[in-house]
C-alpha cells in the first residue's frame, strides 16, 4: 500500500524481480494511480482498450511501420493489458518493443532507396496526411509504397518552399542566382536523407528506458491527459523550467507535423525581442553561427531543441514558415532567459479623445517562487501595480489574462481578493470527502472601480479560477474568445526516488510522476473542467472555427457540478445586456473584426485539408492561391487603433535607467497600440463608467 507519500511497500512477489527497473516503476506508479489519482479507473477490459489504443498510436501514429499482420498480432493483447498490469507482467511490452524496433530499423532500406534517386514531381498522384483516414499496409509492397509517397511529399514541400524563397528574393534583387527545380529536388533529397540517417542512428541507440517511458505513459494517460511520468532527463528539464532560468532563445516549442512549432515566448527573451517570431510559426531549419543550416523535419524534438538552445552570446539562425505560408530567416543572439520579464506589469490607456484613463495590468502567469519564501508572488505584485494605477487617477481597470496558462492557485485566490470583499473564491475537491473552500480572508477591497478581465482560448487553470470568481461575484466583465481552455484539474509532481525504498537504489534515478489529484469548482458549484469560462462578451477570434481546448484531449476528466458555496454578490449589478448590445453595435461595423471572422473560416478550411497532390506545379499553384488569400489578412493587428498608451509616471524614470526594461515596455506599448481586442476592452470600460 501507499503510505502517506513517504515510501512504497513492495509486495513479496515483486521482490523476486526487483532488479528489473521497469517493474520497480510499474509497482510504484501503479500504487500512485490506485491510491492518489483523483479518479482511479477500474483495471478492466475498457482500461485495457484505452492503454492499447494510446500505446499503438504513440508507436506508429502514421501507420508507417507496422503491417496489418503486426497490428493483428498485438491486438491479441487488447483486452489483456489490465491483467498484465495487475500481474506486473512485461510480456506485451517486450513483444511490442521488439517488434517496433525491428520494423523501425527495416525502414532504412525504404528511405535509402527512395532518397537516392530523383522523384517524378510532374506525376499526378495524391498523398493522405491524416492517419485516421488510412489503414495499416497489408504487406511489404503497400508499406514500401506508403514510404515512397510520404518521402516524395516531404521532398516536394521542401522544393516548393525554396521555389517561393527564390521568387521572393528575385523580386527584391535581379542578381539572385536561381536554381533549377532539379537542383532543388536533389538538395532536398540529400537533406532529408541526412535527417533520416541521423534518425536511424538514434533508433539503434534507443534503450529500453526510452521505450518503457512510451508504454508507462500510455497507461497513465488512460487516466487523464495531464498525468505523466517524467524519466530522469525529463525531470531535470522540468526542474530547469521551474527555476525560470536557462540559456537559449526563450521560446516554448512543440513538435507538430515533423517541425517545431512556436507555442509561446517569454517576454524580454531573444525570440520575443526579435519582433519576427510569432506563436504558431514553424521552425524548419537551424543554423549555428555562420555554419550551414540543418533541416529539422522529423528530427526528434529533444535533438531539434538542443540545436536551438546554446550558451549565451552565441548566434543561432532559424528558418521560419509563417502562418500565412511565407518563409523567412531570423537571426537571434542567445541569452540568459530569466522570468523577470514575465512578472506583472502595468500601463495607462487613453482613448482617442483622451477623456478616459484606463489602467492596464498584464499578467502572463500566476507565479510564485516556491524555492524562496521571500521570493516574488504575483498577487503581491498586482497589488503594487493597482496602487500605482490608483495614484495615476484611473477611471477603470483591465486585467489581461490572455495566453495565461495558470500557475499558483493560492496566488489566484489572493489576487481575486484584491477586487472583492471577504468570501469564497474557489472550491477544490479531492477523490474523497467534502470539497475544501479557499477563501479571501481579507475584508479589504483594494480596487472597487469598473473592472474588465480579458481572456482567450489559451487562458487556463488558475486564470479560469480568477475569471470565474470575478464573474460569479458579478464584480467585473469578462471579455474574450468563446471560452477559456477548460483545464479544471490540479497536478502534483512527486520525485519517485523519494518514495521507493533504499534497497532499490541500484535502479535509481527513477524520475518523477506528475499526477492529477484534485479538481477545481467555481463558487457557483460548476467545474471549469472541459467548458472553461464563457465570457460575458464574446469577441471574434481567428481560431473560433477550430476544435481547441481541454475537451479535445483524450480521456479528459468530465464536467460536473457540486453544491454552490455561500457568497454575496457584488453590491451593484452589472448591466450586461446593455454592454452586450453596445459591443454588438460596435463590432457589426468594424472591418477588422469582420475580417477576423472570415479569416477563421479560411484557417479552418486549410486545417481540414489533409489530401495533397504530389505534382509540384499543382502544389505550387495551391500554395500561391493560399498566399494570395492570406495576404487579405496581413494587416490584421498591424494598424494603430488610436489608443494612447504610456508607462506610469512612477515607472518612467526607472525604465530610463534600465535599457532592457525600457525596451520591453516600448515593445509592449507598440504591440498593444495595434491590439483591437484591447481597444474593445477600453470601450467596455467606458460603457461601464456610463452605467
Amino acid at each position: 500500500m501507499l503510505l502517506a507519500g513517504t515510501f512504497i511497500v513492495l509486495t513479496s512477489s515483486f521482490l523476486v524481480s526487483s532488479a528489473k527497473r521497469e517493474l520497480v516503476l510499474n509497482e510504484a506508479i501503479s500504487q500512485f494511480l490506485s491510491y492518489r489519482h483523483y479518479q482511479p479507473l477500474r483495471e478492466d477490459d475498457s482500461f485495457s482498450e484505452r492503454v492499447f489504443s494510446l500505446y499503438i498510436d504513440r508507436l506508429d501514429l502514421n501507420k508507417r511501420y507496422f503491417l496489418q499482420t503486426d497490428y493483428n498480432e498485438l491486438s491479441a493483447y487488447k483486452l489483456k493489458l489490465d491483467d498484465e498490469w495487475k500481474a506486473r507482467s512485461l510480456e506485451f511490452f517486450l513483444k511490442s518493443s521488439e517488434l517496433i524496433q525491428k520494423r523501425l530499423l527495416e525502414t532504412k532500406a525504404y528511405y535509402t532507396e527512395f532518397l537516392t534517386v530523383p522523384f517524378d514531381l510532374k506525376k499526378n498522384e495524391t498523398f493522405e496526411t491524416d492517419p485516421e483516414k488510412t489503414k495499416y499496409p497489408k504487406d511489404n509492397a503497400e508499406l514500401r509504397e506508403s514510404w515512397r509517397k510520404a518521402l516524395k511529399f516531404q521532398v516536394m514541400t521542401r522544393v516548393a518552399s525554396n521555389v517561393q524563397l527564390q521568387e521572393d528574393a528575385k523580386a527584391k534583387s535581379d542578381t539572385v542566382k536561381i536554381k533549377t527545380v532539379n537542383i532543388l529536388e536533389a538538395e532536398a533529397r540529400k537533406g532529408l536523407l541526412d535527417n533520416y540517417n541521423d534518425w536511424y542512428d538514434r533508433i539503434r541507440k534507443m534503450d529500453e528506458d526510452d521505450r518503457w517511458s512510451i508504454y508507462i505513459n500510455s497507461v497513465i494517460s488512460a487516466y487523464d491527459p495531464h498525468s505523466v511520468y517524467m524519466p530522469p532527463r525529463d525531470k531535470e528539464r522540468f526542474d530547469i523550467a521551474m527555476s525560470g532560468k536557462y540559456e537559449g532563445i526563450g521560446a516554448t516549442l512543440r513538435q507538430k507535423d515533423g517541425y517545431l512549432v512556436v507555442v509561446d515566448m517569454f517576454p524580454g527573451s531573444p525570440s520575443w525581442r526579435s519582433k519576427k517570431i510569432e506563436v504558431n510559426d514553424l521552425i524548419m531549419r537551424v543554423g549555428q553561427g555562420d555554419e550551414p543550416s540543418v533541416d529539422i523535419l522529423d528530427m526528434k524534438q529533444d535533438n531539434a531543441v538542443a540545436l536551438i538552445k546554446g550558451p549565451k552570446n552565441t548566434k543561432v539562425r532559424l528558418s521560419i514558415r509563417k502562418r500565412d505560408g511565407s518563409l523567412t530567416e531570423v537571426i537571434l543572439m542567445r541569452a540568459v532567459v530569466v522570468m523577470e520579464e514575465s512578472y506583472a506589469s502595468s500601463l495607462i490607456l487613453k482613448d482617442a479623445a483622451g477623456k478616459v484613463r484606463t489602467g492596464y495590468i498584464f499578467l502572463p502567469q500566476f507565479y510564485q517562487d516556491f524555492q524562496d519564501r521571500n521570493g516574488r508572488k504575483c498577487a503581491d505584485d498586482v497589488a503594487v501595480e493597482v496602487e500605482k494605477l490608483k495614484k495615476e487617477g484611473i477611471d477603470g481597470l483591465i486585467i489581461d489574462l490572455r495566453n495565461n496558462g495558470g500557475g499558483s492557485l493560492p496566488e489566484a485566490v489572493k489576487m481575486a481578493g484584491l477586487f472583492i470583499p471577504r468570501g469564497p473564491v474557489v472550491q477544490i475537491k479531492t477523490r474523497e470527502g467534502s470539497p475544501t473552500i479557499l477563501d479571501d480572508t481579507d475584508p479589504k477591497t483594494q480596487y472597487d472601480g469598473p473592472l474588465v478581465v480579458m481572456t482567450n482560448y489559451s487562458s487556463a487553470s488558475a486564470s479560469e479560477i480568477f475569471a470565474a470568481a470575478i464573474q460569479d461575484y458579478g464584480r467585473g466583465i469578462i471579455i474574450g474568445s468563446q471560452s477559456t481552455w477548460g483545464k479544471g484539474t490540479v497536478q502534483r509532481v512527486t520525485d519517485l526516488d523519494e518514495t521507493v525504498p533504499e534497497k532499490f537504489k541500484d535502479v535509481k534515478p527513477l524520475g518523477a510522476l506528475s499526477l492529477t489529484i484534485q479538481k477545481f469548482y467555481r463558487i457557483n458549484g460548476k467545474t471549469t473542467q472541459l467548458k472553461g469560462v464563457t465570457p460575458d462578451i464574446i469577441l471574434p477570434d481567428s481560431y473560433q472555427q477550430m476544435d481547441i481546448g481541454e475537451k479535445e484531449e483524450k480521456y479528459a476528466l468530465s464536467w460536473d457540478e457540486i453544491t454552490p458555496a455561500k457568497y454575496t454578490a457584488w453590491t451593484e449589478a452589472l448591466p450586461k445586456d446593455r454592454l452586450k448590445n453596445l459591443n454588438e453595435k460596435r463590432l457589426s461595423g468594424n472591418e477588422q473584426f469582420n475580417m477576423i471572422r472570415q479569416n477563421a473560416i479560411r484557417i479552418k478550411k486549410d486545417s481540414d485539408r489533409t489530401n495533397f497532390n504530389l505534382n509540384l506545379d499543382a502544389y505550387l499553384k495551391e500554395l500561391k492561391a493560399q498566399s494570395i488569400e492570406a495576404k487579405k489578412y496581413e494587416k490584421l493587428m498591424r494598424s494603430p487603433t488610436g489608443l494612447k498608451i504610456t508607462a506610469l509616471q512612477t515607472d518612467i524614470a526607472f525604465n530610463k535607467s534600465d535599457t532592457a526594461r525600457s525596451e520591453i515596455v516600448q515593445r509592449m506599448i507598440e504591440d498593444l497600440s495595434k491590439d483591437i481586442y484591447l481597444q474593445e476592452g477600453v470601450e467596455v470600460v467606458k460603457d461601464l463608467i456610463k452605467k
